[in-house]
């Protein structure tokens, strides 16, 4: 079910805010420990002003595997109010497909776009940013965000982890307005991932997947610490 997004919720993050105690029951475990770690960050709350890092490398494994998924799902979701949004793993915005105008004007003023970063140390608790941080799919709806600009949306977000490290290389996330928040979004989210990651693993060289079927096979048949080396792996 989608955590309540009302009146106790924005009091539970007002009191956090103004450093009072917070009955637990009122917010999500995972929530809260963003929270904190926002906090330490000195994320300004009341204040949403990110600075264009650089433009995406839409050349990487990650961007090129990741293309046709999201090109699939945006046409599915056509006319929704649902943003399809690729990060890599320090939560720069690489790719996103909106397919509805006003929320795509929305998503422009709180800088959600190619090129700015929304990991949680600098625009604290949200989708990405925390699945990021948490190592595991993230959902953040209305108040629970810790940027008051970020209140009205709604985002899922889970990573994308390379087939053979196993090294998160990216979240995908999917974000709609709250008022159109649905408990599906999560689901889409980790399907979308899950295709994701099965597109890097087919598009990875034959040559890395070598290479860790030996390393695997050296691992059993040794008592002792195995290194594998390869043009940009150690195992």
């Amino acid at each position: 079910r989608l955590p309540a997004a009302g009146a106790h919720l924005a009091a539970a993050r007002e009191r956090f805010l103004a450093s009072e105690p917070v009955d637990p029951k009122a917010v999500r475990e995972p929530i809260l420990a963003s929270w904190w770690r926002s906090r330490e960050w000195n994320v300004e709350a009341n204040h949403l002003d990110l600075s264009y890092l650089h433009a995406p490398d839409l050349e990487s494994a990650l961007a090129r595997s990741a293309e046709p998924v999201l090109r699939r799902l945006h046409e599915q979701l056509s006319g929704q109010p649902i943003s399809v949004i690729l990060t890599d793993a320090a939560g720069l915005v690489l790719v996103r497909l909106t397919g509805d105008r006003d929320l795509e004007r929305h998503l422009d003023g709180i800088m959600l776009a190619p090129g700015f970063s929304y990991a949680e140390e600098v625009v604290g608790t949200n989708g990405i940013g925390t699945a990021l941080e948490a190592g595991g799919t993230a959902h953040v709806f209305g108040h629970e965000h810790y940027a008051e600009r970020l209140e009205g949306m709604a985002c899922a977000g889970t990573p994308v982890r390379d087939p053979v490290s196993g090294k998160t290389v990216g979240v995908i996330d999917l974000t709609c307005w709250r008022k159109d928040a649905d408990p599906l979004l999560v689901s889409l989210a980790q399907a979308t991932g899950s295709q994701i990651n099965q597109a890097l693993a087919s598009s990875s060289s034959s040559r890395d997947s070598h290479l860790l079927q030996e390393y695997l096979r050296a691992c059993r048949h040794s008592g002792g610490i195995v290194l594998a080396l390869g043009d940009d792996i150690v195992m």
